[in-house]
């Protein structure tokens, strides 16, 4: 190789400072990458090899890094904050509960502001009414037990008791009813464990005067 490869080559090469300042210039734009594997080859093709490894690793890593960044940020933009949530689920509620005082209305023929159980068992004849319920999320497999549900076992029921418990009877059950269920169903256990307990005794005694 020449002289003049040989000063360039001490100039971007001939030191430790001088090869790392050489090496960050090449994969950052400050000098063209080729002007370092020109003087590169001049020496042999083992240190080309590592030098064009060099800045294929780096600028790959770069982009990866550039790509994650930039994904990550989109992702987050992307995403609904809490605030939006509430306000959409808030708004989702409201629309729930105009839709059952809509078809509370529809219900209540003679506008006393209740229904009856007979009121209630004469519309689900209509298929429309019934069509319109599903549409709202309601399973009417047996109107009667649904009216005696949301009605509490009464012969009629008001908007407000009708909105809450048809609101908690819409859709399938959630893991928390499920639970709710199971807890309920331990105490009436319980009870009837205590009762058993306490009340066996007496009445063992009590077939026996019978068997007696």
């Amino acid at each position: 190789y020449s002289q003049e490869d040989r000063e360039m080559m001490m100039d971007s090469f001939g030191s430790v400072g001088g090869s790392m300042l050489s090496l960050y210039l090449s994969v950052t734009g400050g000098n063209d990458w080729s002007v370092y594997y020109i003087v590169m080859t001049q020496i042999g093709s083992f240190y080309p090899a590592v030098f064009l490894s060099y800045t294929f690793f780096f600028i790959f890593a770069l982009f990866n890094i550039l790509t994650g960044v930039f994904v990550e940020r989109a992702v987050a933009a992307s995403l609904p904050d809490r605030e939006e949530l509430i306000n959409e689920e808030r708004k989702k509620l409201l629309k729930q509960v105009e839709e059952l005082r809509a078809l509370f209305k529809a219900l209540d023929t003679d506008g006393s502001g209740k229904i009856s159980k007979e009121e209630f068992s004469t519309h689900m004849k209509d298929d429309r009414i019934v069509s319109y319920m599903h549409s709202l999320g309601f399973e009417m497999h047996d109107a009667e037990h649904f009216f005696d549900i949301i009605a509490d076992n009464c012969e009629e029921v008001d908007i407000d008791a009708f909105i809450e418990h048809s609101m908690a009877m819409r859709g399938n059950a959630t893991a928390l009813d499920m639970r709710r269920q199971l807890i309920q169903l331990g105490k009436v256990a319980e009870q009837l464990h205590v009762w058993d307990a306490e009340r066996w005794p007496y009445l063992q005694r009590a077939l026996r005067r019978l068997g007696a």
